[in-house]
């Protein structure tokens, strides 16, 4: 070997070792940077030199700066993150109908039933009390006041829920429209074995948020960039992004769609949650809702039609017929006007209160339309069940945000900075490098020999 050769080979160690500890230095300084993966600089010996006396090595060269990082707890971090979006958004919006239902309570919607029930029953025992009627109209306005409320309530939520899916929408686009430009400048730097790593960690801290409004799934490709497909549907492929917007379904509800008309299927993250919201959980609270007033209406008025008011006329309504929704539920114009035109009586004979007490019953008896259940009953059903998908949901949100955090801390385990770790790194990188300066000042004290010999 010249002497020649063994001072290039001291150059590319003192150059590795140099690039080695400027890697080690920038772990450090970043130990408590989120999101940042520690960087390990890729030595490989150089190829070797072919001389009449066989292969000779060249030294050392770089092979790129690598990040340590896990693609198995990164996925599972990503589908435990949508998992969590998706519940905690379902027990964010079902818990505000929840305190809008407010049961068990004395001041809930089924209180207000059971005080239209009883008020009748009062009126059966002394039909001819002006002050029993005017007990009655109290019960029933306070009735269709608190299921107006309760369904407004639930329309606001569904506008609210409509409202974050568009606004969660333009901020995916937003996350997938940065991770495309990272994919560029990535592949521009020379993909996977140029030196982005630090680009790396930015795209995959975008993916992550990304992953908790929309399930994503990440392909990784040869050139150092990444697919992400929701459902299945490719929203990135490089740098190229598919923009998504909020569409109206046919059958009612929102849903996902890209530009191009394609329908999306997130399969978790708070996007879900919300088209889910918007298209099956909420409708079908109303339509409950719905069916209560319809069923009330129809069979009060069918009893209250054949008994006789104050006044004797019969055929007449409590509630308004044409009020067969929560929304539009409404006391007969006669009935708002006047007590006497409540009918409690079975015939014209003075204290009769048959009809009334016909009415009372009403409070235990099953309805046809109902399935069989009371209208007490059928309501208490709806608020458990609301009750219950509440509890569901905070309770996976608990489950998943432990996934979540053991999640992280399994990746952290890998891909975090240790800074006992990187001194020890750097000791070894500092003795190396004054191994490689001794090479040169030994291949110099050489070469000055031989020129004295000259």
């Amino acid at each position: 070997m010249s002497l020649a050769s063994l001072l290039s080979i001291a150059r590319s160690a003192l150059i590795a070792q140099q690039r080695a500890m400027s890697v080690t230095a920038h772990n450090v300084a970043n130990a408590q940077t989120p999101g940042y993966s520690r960087q390990r600089l890729q030595l490989t010996a150089a190829d070797p030199q072919l001389t009449p006396m066989g292969l000779v090595g060249r030294g050392v060269t770089e092979a790129g700066i690598q990040r340590v990082r896990d693609a198995f707890f990164d996925a599972r971090y990503r589908s435990e993150s949508g998992l969590l979006g998706d519940s905690a958004t379902m027990g964010d919006f079902l818990g505000q109908v929840e305190a809008a239902v407010n049961e068990p309570s004395n001041d809930g919607l089924a209180a207000s039933l059971d005080g239209l029930f009883g008020a009748f029953a009062n009126l059966a025992n002394n039909p001819a009390s002006s002050t029993s009627r005017a007990l009655v109209q109290q019960a029933g306005r306070r009735f269709v006041q608190q299921l107006h409320q309760l369904d407004a309530t639930v329309r606001q939520v569904a506008d609210g829920a409509l409202t974050k899916m568009r606004e969660q929408v333009g901020q995916a686009n937003d996350l997938a429209r940065r991770i495309g430009a990272l994919n560029q400048q990535i592949l521009s730097s020379g993909g996977p074995s140029g030196s982005a790593p630090d680009l790396q960690d930015q795209r995959d801290a975008l993916v992550d948020q990304l992953s908790n409004l929309v399930g994503v799934r990440v392909m990784q490709r040869d050139d150092g960039t990444i697919g992400l497909v929701a459902g299945d549907t490719i929203l990135v492929d490089g740098a190229n992004v598919q923009t998504l917007a909020v569409q109206g379904l046919a059958g009612g509800g929102f849903g996902l769609t890209t530009a191009g008309g394609g329908t999306v299927d997130p399969k978790s993250g708070s996007l879900r949650a919300l088209s889910e919201l918007t298209t099956t959980t909420l409708p079908g609270i109303q339509q409950r809702l719905d069916a209560l007033a319809q069923a009330l209406v129809t069979t009060v008025n069918a009893i209250h039609r054949s008994g006789y008011t104050l006044a004797g006329a019969t055929g007449t309504d409590f509630f308004d017929p044409a009020g067969l929704t929560a929304q539009s539920i409404a006391l007969a114009p006669a009935v708002v006007a006047s007590g006497d035109a409540i009918a409690a009586a079975g015939t014209a004979a003075p204290g009769d209160g048959t009809i009334a007490q016909q009415l009372a019953g009403l409070a235990t008896a099953g309805a046809a339309a109902l399935g069989g259940r009371s209208f007490r009953d059928f309501y208490i059903d709806l608020a458990g069940a609301i009750g219950a998908d509440v509890s569901s949901a905070w309770q996976d949100v608990d489950a998943h945000q432990a996934m979540v955090d053991q999640a992280d801390t399994m990746r952290a385990s890998v891909s975090g900075v240790s800074v006992d770790e990187e001194m020890v790194a750097l000791i070894g990188q500092q003795q190396a490098y004054s191994a490689a300066a001794r090479i040169v000042k030994i291949a110099d004290d050489m070469m000055k020999y031989v020129l004295e010999m000259i």
